[in-house]
């Protein structure tokens, strides 16, 4: 396998991983978590093809880039007293997986929440963040890079 396949794979199990471990270290069920559009999560969907996460993220004049994003939020709403030992479970988890955590923000007087972050090997981007409103919200994207290939816009015609 190429290196170029090499990296492109890498970046897609980070993603799974980076999606799947921190739903399930919420100790949430998946179906308490959905996507933007609405559509509810499942883990499952992470295990073929990545091609309904894949977006264009720019064009660097040879032709676009491409990332991976899932953006997802939870359904259970936590009290602000629970924001830390939640945040901090996220935190345990992502430990365990040796990534390096950092606090990425506060909130402040108007909008309080606590996110933080994580980066894969990778280069997978990981924040978690619990609000106002006090529900679990989870940002994955991969790097913008050109290796991610397409999806194909048309199939063969054998």
């Amino acid at each position: 396998m190429s290196e170029s396949g090499s990296k492109v794979e890498a970046v897609q199990d980070d993603f799974r991983v980076a999606v799947q471990e921190t739903v399930k270290a919420t100790g949430l069920a998946d179906n308490q978590f959905k996507y933007q559009s609405g559509q509810v999560y499942n883990a499952s969907e992470l295990e073929g093809d990545l091609e309904g996460f894949l977006g264009a993220c720019g064009d660097n004049g040879a032709g676009y880039k491409y990332d991976y994003s899932a953006p997802i939020e939870g359904d259970k709403k936590y009290s602000a007293d629970e924001w830390e030992p939640q945040s901090e479970k996220i935190r345990a988890k992502w430990e365990s997986l040796g990534w390096e955590v950092k606090n990425v923000a506060p909130g402040t007087k108007d909008a309080p929440e606590i996110t933080i972050g994580a980066s894969t090997p990778a280069g997978v981007t990981v924040l978690y963040t619990v609000s106002d409103g006090g529900v679990d919200y989870i940002r994955v994207s991969s790097p913008c890079s050109a290796e991610i290939p397409a999806p194909s816009s048309s199939a063969s015609a054998s």
